[in-house]
C-alpha cells in the first residue's frame, strides 16, 4: 500500500472517528448546560446506531463501488454505487423510523390533540408544501456521504497523479542530463589530448608534466564526475588543474589568472560546469599572435556561487562555432535551476565576458 493510500485511509479514519466522539460529547455538554438532567451510555449506543448505517454505506462505497471508478469502468460503478443506495433508501424506510409506541404494536394515539388533531399530525405548512421526512433526510445525507467520499477520492487522486508525475519528471531529467555528461566528457578529453599531443613535439618535459597533470583530472572525473553534484572545492580542483594544464601548452605571454576565493564556504555544484567555460575560453580566447588574456575568478557569496570568466576575443576566431560544451551548460543549468540562476554573457570587439550565479546549496539530481 503507498504512502499516499495510507494517508487517505487514515484521514476516514479520523473523520469517522470524530463523528462517533461527538455524541457522548453533545450529550456531555447538554449535561452541564442543563438541557438534560443526566449523562448516561445508554442514551449514546441509540444514537450511534443511527450512525452505523452511514458508516457501513460508506466502507461499501469505497471498497466496492469506488475502485471500479479507479480503474474508469463508469458501468459498474454506477450499478453498484445505485444498488447500495437503494438499498440504503430501502433501510431508511423499513428501519422502524416509526415512532416507538407504533413500532410495539399498541393502539394509535387517543384524539385530542392541540385544536382537535391527533397527536404527531403535522399541518402542512401555508405555501403548501410538504414538509420533509426524517427517512428523505437520511437519504440525502446518505447520498453526500457518497459525493463527500467520491470528492475525497479525486483530491487524493489528483494529488497521486502529481507525485507521478513528478517522479516521471525526476527520471526524464536524470536521463537528461547523464546524456549532457557524456556529450561533455569525451568532448573535453579529446581536446585535452590534442592538446598533449600538441607538445610531445615541442617540447617533452612540459608533455610528461601535462600526462601527470592529465591523470589528476581523470582521476577526479573517474570517481566524482558522474555524480549528482560535487563540492566546490573538488570542483575548482579540476578547474586549478585544468588551467594548470593549459598554461604548459601557451607562453608565458597569454595572461592566465585563476581568482579561487580563500576559505570558500561548502557548496554543491555540478560537475564539469565551470571546467567547461574554462575550455570555451581556452579555444577561442588564445592567440599566439595577438595579445591574449583569461581572467577566472571562482567565490561563493551569500549563499550564490559566483563564478566569473572573461577572455579576449579575436576576429580570426569570433565566427566559430561554440561546440557542445558551452550549449550543453546553458541546458544542464536550465534543467537543473530552472530561474534559480543567472547567466550573463557579454561579446564586444576584442572581450568576451561571462558571468554566472547559482544557488550553493541545490537539491538537483
Amino acid at each position: 500500500m503507498d504512502v499516499i493510500r495510507k494517508r487517505e485511509l487514515w484521514l476516514y479514519a479520523a473523520v469517522w472517528g470524530l463523528v462517533f466522539a461527538l455524541v457522548p460529547l453533545v450529550l456531555f455538554f447538554s449535561v452541564l448546560s442543563g438541557t438534560d438532567e443526566q449523562f448516561a451510555w445508554r442514551d449514546i449506543l441509540p444514537l450511534w446506531g443511527g450512525i452505523l448505517p452511514f458508516l457501513l454505506l460508506f466502507v461499501l462505497h469505497n471498497h466496492l463501488a469506488a475502485p471500479f471508478l479507479e480503474r474508469k469502468r463508469i458501468g459498474p460503478y454506477l450499478a453498484v454505487t445505485l444498488t447500495l443506495l437503494v438499498v440504503f433508501a430501502v433501510y431508511c424506510f423499513f428501519s422502524g423510523n416509526r415512532p416507538p409506541e407504533m413500532a410495539g404494536g399498541g393502539p394509535p394515539p387517543p384524539p385530542g390533540g392541540p385544536f382537535g388533531m391527533e397527536e404527531g399530525f403535522r399541518p402542512a405548512p401555508p405555501d403548501g408544501r410538504r414538509p420533509v421526512t426524517p427517512e428523505v433526510l437520511k437519504i440525502i445525507m446518505g447520498v453526500l456521504v457518497v459525493v463527500t467520499n467520491l470528492g475525497v477520492k479525486a483530491v487524493f487522486r489528483n494529488y497521486r497523479n502529481e507525485q507521478k508525475l513528478q517522479e516521471l519528471k525526476a527520471q526524464s531529467l536524470g536521463q537528461q542530463l547523464e546524456t549532457l555528461r557524456y556529450q561533455i566528457n569525451p568532448h573535453f578529453f579529446m581536446n585535452t589530448l590534442n592538446n598533449i599531443h600538441a607538445l610531445v613535439d615541442i617540447d617533452p618535459d612540459k608533455a610528461k608534466e601535462s600526462i601527470e597533470v592529465f591523470s589528476k583530472l581523470m582521476r577526479i572525473v573517474l570517481y566524482e564526475g558522474n555524480a549528482p553534484t560535487i563540492s566546490i572545492s573538488r570542483e575548482t580542483e579540476y578547474l586549478g588543474h585544468y588551467v594548470s594544464l593549459m598554461r604548459l601548452r601557451y607562453p608565458e605571454s597569454v595572461d592566465i589568472v585563476l581568482d579561487v576565493q580563500e576559505d570558500m564556504p561548502e557548496a554543491q555544484v555540478p560537475p564539469l560546469l565551470l571546467a567547461s567555460f574554462a575550455e570555451n575560453a581556452f579555444k577561442h580566447g588564445v592567440s599566439y599572435e595577438e595579445k591574449s588574456f583569461i581572467h577566472i575568478s571562482v567565490a561563493v557569496r551569500d549563499g550564490t556561487v559566483c563564478f566569473k570568466c572573461v577572455n579576449s576575443r579575436h576576429p580570426a576566431k569570433a565566427d566559430a562555432e561554440h561546440g557542445l560544451g558551452l550549449d550543453n551548460v546553458r541546458k544542464r543549468l536550465d534543467l537543473l535551476y530552472g530561474a534559480r540562476y543567472s547567466l550573463d554573457i557579454e561579446e564586444t570587439v576584442n572581450v568576451y565576458d561571462v558571468r554566472l550565479r547559482m544557488p550553493a546549496r541545490e537539491d538537483v539530481l
